[in-house]
């Protein structure tokens, strides 16, 4: 064939054209096959992080294998060339830069996707299970980082393959992120202890916490610097997260959302417990937000110098109606103790006058 071109780098031409051109078919069966695999088998799994990974491989594998080619073939033509084509050499020296520099990008990207989309998965299974802004808290900043870290390896391996000394770029990049972790300490301590919030859930967005300081409120916010409370008075609590790591929590909504409901009466002596029970247990039973189940009860807690303590303990459906069903419980009960003639105590004080024994002096 060689004879029958009558000229070397034709020849060379003619077998790197046709490199690509194999690679070219050759990428289009690897695509096909990568896609009957996930038909007859990532379909068939439990999870779908193998079909994300699949989606990355799929969307890259033509243009890496095609780029492949040619690089394989400027290799071949560059077999052709003669000390006389100057300018040929370069344009394939230039030629086999870019591909390179191609080829790199190309590989890092399915390596990003990949890293990616393994994290999304994780974060979407977290979400499911209860924190459902965490992907949108945390995604974005884990995406950052990555994306910082594979593009800084890409440049790396690029200056590494031009012969570009990368020692000096690494120690300033070691001293540069040393002053930078100095001067924002703080802040870089508030973002880890918020990843370790959001990772590890000891609350979520919408429970109810108490803070060692006596605070309680509603979480609205977890984000990487600080978390936000709701309180009582409906203003907005911020909190950094490192403090929040460091103290102890009471989460008033985990592992359930129902909340206790405690109602204290004190009744006169000679009131009847039993009649004082079933009051109290039909006005809980007739109240739509308190649980059936566990079934509320009531008890004799305490016995004083001037009355009977009974306790209504049930549990309501939510900690956020816990106080409107707490205040209705009491009202009604105050109601029905009437309609009843259930007698409430009344302090009294007895008072001895003791005659002096002698006029004053």
């Amino acid at each position: 064939m060689r004879d029958f071109l009558g000229n070397d780098l034709i020849y060379h031409l003619v077998i790197g054209a046709t490199i690509v051109v194999v690679f070219g078919l050759f990428s289009r069966a690897v695509r096909a096959l990568l896609q009957f695999i996930g038909r007859k088998i990532f379909v068939k799994t439990q999870t779908d992080l193998d079909d994300r990974i699949l989606s990355v491989l799929l969307s890259h594998v033509r243009p890496l294998l095609i780029v492949a080619g040619l690089g394989i073939a400027a290799r071949e033509i560059r077999k052709g060339i003669t000390p006389a084509d100057v300018t040929l050499s370069q344009i394939l020296d230039y030629a086999e830069a870019i591909l390179y520099v191609v080829v790199v990008i190309l590989v890092l990207k399915i390596l990003l996707g990949i890293i990616r989309e393994i994290i999304h998965w994780h974060l979407d299974k977290i979400s499911v299970e209860g924190t459902s802004n965490l992907k949108l808290t945390l995604g974005p900043l884990t995406n950052k980082v990555v994306n910082g870290v594979i593009g800084l390896v890409a440049i790396i391996i690029v200056l590494d393959h031009f012969g570009i000394n990368i020692g000096s770029l690494l120690v300033s990049l070691g001293v540069g992120s040393l002053a930078v972790a100095l001067a924002a300490q703080e802040t870089i301590a508030n973002m880890i202890a918020g990843f370790v919030i959001l990772v590890d859930r000891p609350f979520r967005a919408g429970d109810r916490i108490e803070l060692s300081t006596g605070q309680i409120g509603d979480v609205e916010n977890i984000g990487l610097r600080s978390t936000r409370l709701v309180n009582f008075d409906s203003n907005v609590v911020v909190i950094p997260n490192s403090e929040l790591i460091k103290s102890r929590i009471t989460n008033y909504t985990y592992p359930h959302r129902s909340m206790r409901v405690l109602l204290r009466f004190e009744l006169a002596y000679g009131t009847d417990p039993e009649k004082v029970r079933k009051i109290l247990l039909d006005l809980a039973a007739g109240h739509p937000d308190i649980l059936k189940d566990p079934p509320p009860q009531v008890n004799v807690t305490a016995l004083s110098e001037t009355a009977i303590q009974c306790t209504l303990a049930a549990r309501a459906s939510s900690f956020a109606i816990q106080f409107a069903a707490e205040t209705a419980l009491r009202e009604r009960a105050y109601l029905a103790f009437q309609h009843e003639s259930i007698a409430v105590p009344i302090p009294r004080r007895i008072v001895h006058m003791r005659p002096e024994d002698g006029p004053r002096q």
